[in-house]
């Protein structure tokens, strides 16, 4: 079978057949690899009629990386090929980020090749990723520590983005350039050992090879394998994610027996997934993982633990949850209500209303009523110290009182007091003390609590 027929089983097999009337876009470096791909997707496409675009990007980190760029465009413009040409500076996105100049380069390409994906509303992203590199990555990932999703090695697809050549070797795409006359220009950076990967290429693979010379299809199995139990342990775990994950004003929640009672592969993969609810794209080291399981196994109710890409693991009594971190939310100052007044709350989306009305026997939703003060009525944040006396019960301090209410302490900063004779008249959002209750159909002041989108607030 020919290289050409294979390499269209091959995208059959995976899902991405390209057919008349696909839009592909072909990225395009100048090196072999990808240079035989535009060439058999350009005769492909001659055959099917879909349409081919090729993209090329300068990283800005090479002197004759411009001359790469001109040389695509050539060859593109003799054969009728439309070409988007973009440029980036890694070194700056380098300093600005602290990520690795494999790692900045990676970002920035594949951000130009989206870019340029929408502009022509291509159905297919096509790059010249082959068994080399998959091989390659194996070993990258698993020098790096990785799980299943990195050992699994390139995925053949990831949404539009599709590799077409990960069964065909690098010999092979050398000898179908030179049998078919497709030029291409040699990344002298592709022989410097510093970066991991051309480590990995030209000192670690030849010695394996020595030992197994069929090494690169066996690494290409072993990926093919660990991807199927990854897509299956990751299926498992978004069916359990859709029956118990939960969302919370401040992120996602799950409860910490439902979360213990699955095997642990798929509580590992759970919590990524809270995660990634919380941060798109964010991604959780195998460490923090195990640190958020060692939160549900703990036995305190208020532990936490800080996490990458901006989050926080919270363990709030009998749930795990996952937020995204924000800065301590001071109280307002002390302000006094008076009826007929607003008060803004832009701090904490609030409005609070004060009105004259006659008790009812059933406050309304959002209200609270209480007997008017002889003097001011202030509305100020919790201080240590303040105490209450909810109907029924006993005169608590409201720290004690928060805590029995299972208010997490990240909220328990946003209490609000209503203080009047120097006493807790009220705290928004738990009631009125006992000695403040006014008389049913007696004159007393209503408070109101409304969100600053006029929904009101319980």
């Amino acid at each position: 079978m020919s290289l050409e027929r294979r390499v269209e089983v091959y995208c059959r097999r995976m899902g991405f057949p390209l057919e008349r009337g696909d839009v592909v876009l072909c990225a395009v470096s100048g090196g072999v690899d990808s240079m035989a791909l535009l060439h058999l997707l350009w005769r492909w496409s001659q055959r099917e009629g879909f349409s081919l675009t090729a993209a090329t990007f300068d990283h800005g980190l090479r002197e004759t990386a411009a001359e790469d760029v001109d040389f695509v465009c050539n060859w593109c413009r003799e054969r009728d090929i439309p070409v988007r040409t973009g440029r980036g500076d890694v070194p700056a996105r380098v300093r600005e980020t602290g990520e690795t100049t494999e790692e900045a380069a990676r970002f920035l390409r594949y951000a130009f090749l989206e870019d340029c994906a929408g502009a022509l509303g291509a159905d297919w992203i096509a790059t010249a990723h082959q068994a080399e590199d998959n091989a390659e990555t194996v070993l990258l990932h698993l020098l790096r520590g990785s799980g299943l999703r990195g050992l699994g090695g390139i995925p053949p697809r990831r949404g539009k983005l599709i590799r077409p050549l990960l069964e065909i070797t690098r010999q092979e795409l050398t000898a179908y350039a030179r049998d078919n006359g497709v030029p291409w220009r040699e990344d002298e950076s592709n022989s410097d050992t510093a970066y991991t990967r051309n480590f990995i290429r030209h000192q670690v693979m030849p010695l394996l090879q020595e030992r197994n010379p069929n090494l690169v299809p066996t690494l290409g199995r072993t990926a093919e394998s660990l991807r199927l139990d990854e897509e299956c342990l990751s299926g498992l775990a978004r069916e359990r994610g859709a029956q118990l994950l939960r969302q919370e004003p401040e992120g996602v929640s799950v409860a910490v027996d439902d979360l213990l009672a699955q095997p642990e592969a798929v509580a590992l993969r759970l919590v990524q997934q809270m995660a990634e609810t919380v941060r798109p794209g964010a991604v959780l080291p195998w460490e923090q993982r195990r640190r958020l399981l060692a939160l549900a196994v703990g036995e305190s109710p208020s532990a936490r633990c800080d996490l990458t890409a901006g989050l926080r693991g919270l363990r709030v009594y009998d749930r795990l949850v996952i937020t995204a971190e924000q800065p301590p939310l001071d109280g307002p100052e002390p302000v006094e209500l008076a009826p007929g007044e607003k008060t803004e709350l832009p701090a904490l989306g609030l409005t609070v209303i004060c009105r004259e009305r006659l008790s009812p026997e059933t406050p309304e939703a959002g209200s609270l009523y209480l007997r008017p003060p002889e003097g001011a009525l202030l509305l100020r944040p919790r201080q240590p110290g303040d105490r209450i006396q909810l109907p029924g019960q006993c005169r608590k301090r409201l720290k004690k009182l928060l805590i029995e209410k299972k208010i997490p302490r990240e909220r328990r900063g946003q209490c609000l007091v209503l203080e009047a004779e120097g006493q807790v008249a009220a705290v928004l959002g738990l009631g009125t003390d006992t000695n403040w209750i006014p008389q049913l159909g007696s004159g007393a002041w209503q408070i109101m609590i409304k969100n600053q989108d006029r929904k009101e607030r319980d």
